[in-house]
């Protein structure tokens, strides 16, 4: 009987524990950490935090305790953030009527356009042929890189490998080791108006186009958010953590991991904020895409969205990981839409290996 107090108690404890991780994530999604850092970090253990609070809410139903209303309350509450993290569909969804204009449109995070390799027919450069290959409207790009050097790939290659986009929206941030770093939007439609939205960092960048599709103009936003500059060396450094384990070890890597994830978490807060005024502001339909850098569970992912839809949130199933490490998996790069002008027909993460990331493809119906 002892024993079963023990137990319980235990458990309820941990139970407490898991509601308050649960709440913190939440906090995180809704204040700014420029405001409140703390609760920022609990966004990349959502889904195991998730699958807690689901466990408890299973062991106390079991074990028959009101407790179970802890974790269900709770769980409910934060229903639209599960959905964001973790949609379940099955069956595919009405579309509306064919004779509306369908837009293919792909983001990518290209690993600095496949590490510059060049580009030819008997030795093609794998992300640059995947871009052609996807025969989409409209090209997304993050991480576009270009090379002063002419054995790598030049910005004159880009233009002559691209020329089956008549219409190009290109914006270099910073010049770094490899060549010249930013954003691109390709466009087999007319670009009527281009524009970089500003804000603080050091290599990463936002742009916004004016796009003219069937008469009408839409706003397409491209992002690359405030990078966490997890590096290799940082992850050799977690392996080795594995291997040799002590406390001392993993406070200090705890320590060097939170400076390096707080400094990035504040920059795309500021930076979130930024794309936000621009969405609020559009005088057209707009669609939003790109490496935010940050999991659906995170201030920057929340306030970028605003009232827009995921495409993936509507259409997708399971975490949706985009983000393609050996050591981490995450949901990192998106296409949100305004479901008065868009409904989502088709969406696709294309687990080729090509990148550090998964590149999306989507298509949108124009209402």
């Amino acid at each position: 009987m002892f024993g079963k107090t023990v137990l319980k108690w235990i458990m309820l404890a941990s139970n407490f524990v898991a509601v308050l991780f649960m709440l913190l994530t939440l906090i995180g999604t809704k204040v700014s950490p420029d405001t409140f850092i703390f609760p920022s970090y609990f966004a990349l253990f959502y889904p195991f935090i998730l699958i807690l609070n689901i466990g408890f809410v299973i062991f106390w139903l079991l074990a028959r305790k009101w407790f179970f209303l802890l974790s269900l309350s709770l769980l409910l509450f934060s229903s639209a953030e599960i959905n964001e993290t973790f949609p379940v569909h099955f069956g595919k969804k009405s579309s509306i009527s064919s004779s509306n204009k369908t837009i293919h449109l792909l983001t990518y995070n290209t690993m600095a356009c496949g590490m510059l390799v060049k580009h030819t027919r008997k030795k093609p450069n794998k992300v640059i042929q995947y871009i052609l290959d996807s025969n989409a409207d409209i090209v997304c790009l993050q991480e576009f890189t270009v090379s002063t050097k002419k054995e790598y790939l030049t910005h004159a290659d880009m233009m002559r490998i691209f020329r089956k986009y008549p219409y190009k929206h290109i914006q270099y941030k910073q010049k770094n080791v490899l060549g010249w770093g930013g954003v691109a939007t390709f466009s087999m439609f007319p670009i009527v108006n281009k524009q970089r939205i500003y804000y603080p960092s050091g290599f990463n960048i936002s742009i916004f186009s004016d796009i003219q599709v069937d008469g009408k103009t839409i706003r397409v936003v491209n992002n690359h958010l405030e990078s966490n500059k997890i590096t290799e060396n940082d992850k050799k450094l977690t392996i080795k953590l594995k291997e040799d384990f002590d406390t001392e070890k993993l406070s200090g890597l705890t320590m060097h991991f939170t400076r390096k994830l707080g400094s990035a978490y504040k920059m795309r807060a500021t930076q979130a904020d930024e794309v936000a005024k621009v969405i609020a502001a559009s005088p057209y339909k707009v669609i939003v895409c790109g490496d935010f850098n940050d999991v659906p569970a995170s201030y920057a992912y929340t306030t970028v969205k605003g009232k827009l839809n995921d495409a993936f949130e509507e259409t997708g199933t399971g975490l949706g990981w985009t983000f393609n490490d050996r050591f981490y998996h995450f949901r990192i790069d998106y296409v949100l839409y305004d479901s008065t002008a868009f409904t989502p027909v088709k969406y696709l993460v294309d687990k080729v290996n090509y990148s550090d990331h998964y590149p999306v493809l989507c298509q949108l119906k124009m209402k």
